[in-house]
């Protein structure tokens, strides 16, 4: 696999630098009960886990799983559902067995997941990763057959029964009872796959991967960032069987297929909303969600019976949800202190921060009304004093749930948690920084820092904002949802 992204850059350059699959669809009419289907599909192996690439090392070990590998976002709508596979491009059908054997149910109370399956002798249920059961795909290395494609990919699809059988009156009319604007798709690859002759032209395949970068380093990283679902994105020059215009499946993959070799440029959506970034590979391009296109492209060379792959990071920014001096001294802050009958556990809490006073020593709350008069007193006559404040304000504001310790702030460097540490860090240190003392500049710039935050200063959340998108231009053969219902981070 060719992989069009510069091996060389590192998590802290990126850092340091910052300030969608419509698959190849099946032409056919559309079913009287045409619906969209919401939510995503993903691949996995039989205990639910990711494979690196969607790259399978055989057959027996695909399994289908139904609601994005992001757990907290929507999964697939209640209902029962048929599945296939088919060759990349959808004009062969690649499941042998009748399709009354591939079916599952979602019910109410799965979140998504599919909880029943049909067929468990022909087709075993696996594990999946957020819930419910996975569903392997395969009855036997032949079945399903080999696709003709030459990088061993296939494609997975999903529809509601009472769609195909309205459309195929109640009997099994295979492809024809899949129509494109009814289904979910994910592709996936495997091993081994016998390839076919080889074609006239050579040709090859390109792939956008669309990640969330939680920590914008410009680099994926399993467990920390997300794939981005449901995102357009735009090949140019348009070659190739694969329509241009693609939106990411819930692998965060959109793929294009059969294109002759050349150099060929991907070009993501701007989201509707305000917010979004890109942080790989353009290192911090604002998608502005305004009238005015700000688009980001990656590019790649396409080589002859080979797969290419461009990376897209995205992250978005929020406001903290921290609150202020003043909110935690008036009676709206009193109360929250005493949400659980007390703020003896508050208290202690503040007390292991070294908390500092006006001549530097210690300050260790005991009641609501000194705890006030010293919030409320707070000066930079002894920068310590002015920075206990803040960080207190940016405790309470931890503790009580309104903002995320885990979110990046970006001015900073580092977590919101890792700002408190430090903060920490130079009270502990120094708890008298009058002008002139050494370590005031620094106690200053973190006060400023959390200052902010407890005024709602945008971070980077753990997980992805809202996005939308306008609908395109042209119709495309794809299940265009216009401006569906967004991705909500939790």
């Amino acid at each position: 696999m060719n992989t069009n992204c510069d091996s060389a850059r590192s998590a802290s350059g990126r850092l340091a630098g910052l300030t969608l699959a419509v698959a190849g669809g099946l032409l056919f009419s559309t079913a009287a009960q045409a619906q969209n289907i919401s939510g995503a599909i993903f691949t996995s192996l039989g205990d639910g886990s990711a494979v690196n690439a969607n790259l399978y090392d055989s057959k027996m070990d695909v399994y289908l799983n139904g609601g994005p590998q992001n757990c907290v976002a929507p999964g697939l709508p209640v209902g029962t559902y048929y599945y296939m596979v088919t060759n990349p491009n959808g004009n062969a059908l690649l499941s042998l067995d009748p399709v009354s054997h591939r079916k599952f149910d979602v019910t109410f109370g799965s979140n998504g997941r599919i909880s029943f399956n049909y067929d468990p002798v022909d087709h075993p249920n696996g594990v999946s990763p957020c819930g419910g059961i996975g569903i392997r795909l395969a009855v036997s290395p032949a079945d399903f057959a080999n696709t003709d494609n030459n990088g061993g990919v296939y494609k997975l699809w999903i529809t509601r029964a009472a769609d195909f059988d309205a459309y195929c009156g109640n009997t099994d009319c295979g492809l024809d009872g899949f129509i494109h604007s009814n289904t979910k798709t994910d592709n996936f690859k495997v091993k081994f796959a016998e390839p076919p002759p080889p074609p006239e032209e050579l040709t090859g395949t390109l792939e956008a991967f669309k990640y969330y970068d939680a920590n914008v380093d410009g680099v994926y990283e399993a467990g920390t960032d997300t794939p981005l679902a449901n995102w357009p994105m735009t090949l140019s020059p348009p070659l190739g069987v694969t329509p241009s215009e693609q939106i990411t499946g819930g692998s965060g993959y959109a793929m294009w297929f059969e294109l002759p070799e050349d150099f060929y440029t991907v070009t993501e959506g701007e989201p509707s909303q305000a917010g979004w970034y890109n942080s790989w590979p353009s290192g911090g391009t604002a998608l502005d969600g305004d009238t005015v296109l700000t688009p980001v492209s990656g590019s790649a060379s396409v080589t002859g019976g080979e797969t290419s792959t461009i990376e897209f990071g995205n992250f978005c920014i929020a406001p903290s949800g921290g609150l202020t001096l003043g909110f935690w001294s008036n009676k709206n802050g009193q109360a929250l202190l005493n949400d659980n009958g007390g703020m003896a556990s508050e208290f202690a809490l503040l007390t292991s921060y070294h908390l500092r006073n006006a001549a530097g020593g210690d300050f260790d709350p005991t009641t609501y009304a000194g705890f006030r008069a010293w919030l409320l007193g707070g000066t930079a006559t002894n920068m310590s004093y002015m920075l206990s404040v803040q960080l207190a304000a940016m405790i309470l504001n931890i503790e009580s749930g309104g903002v995320d310790g885990n979110a990046l702030y970006l001015p900073y460097g580092g977590t919101i948690n890792q700002l408190v540490a430090a903060a920490e860090a130079a009270l502990a240190a120094d708890g008298y920084t009058p002008t002139g003392d050494p370590n005031r500049a620094t106690q200053e710039t973190l006060k400023n820092y959390i200052d902010a935050l407890n005024n709602g200063g945008g971070v980077v959340p753990v997980s992805p904002c809202a996005y939308s998108f306008a609908p395109p231009a042209a119709a495309v053969t794809a299940a265009w949802v216009p401006d569906a219902a967004p991705v909500i981070a939790p």
